[in-house]
């Protein structure tokens, strides 16, 4: 949890990049996004967004108890990215959160 909240107050990066790869409209609007185009993931604002972490700006470890988790959608938090260009340093992580 401690390594968890601290990736979540201070992520590798900011944001992340994806390209549309099919057409695709996001669920509860009228916005379609076209082929091609280049969508911009707010990874710090995510992580700082009081509808996901209550009280953002406190560090709290508790933020990734599995209750509080669970009422989270999944990609509210994503210090790594997600998806087949993820960043290889989530493997890694895993590997060294596994060993202790």
């Amino acid at each position: 949890m401690l390594i968890s909240e601290t990736l979540r107050k201070h992520p590798p990066a900011s944001t992340t990049v994806r390209v549309v790869t099919k057409p695709y409209v996001i669920p509860g609007t009228s916005v379609n996004l076209d082929v091609g185009v280049t969508i911009l993931i707010p990874i710090y604002g995510l992580h700082h967004d009081p509808k996901y972490f209550p009280d953002p700006e406190v560090f709290n470890p508790e933020n990734f108890n599995d209750e509080l988790k669970a009422k989270r959608p999944n990609h509210s938090y994503l210090p790594f990215g997600d998806g087949p260009r993820n960043c290889i340093g989530k493997t890694e992580m895993c590997i060294i959160r596994n060993r202790h």
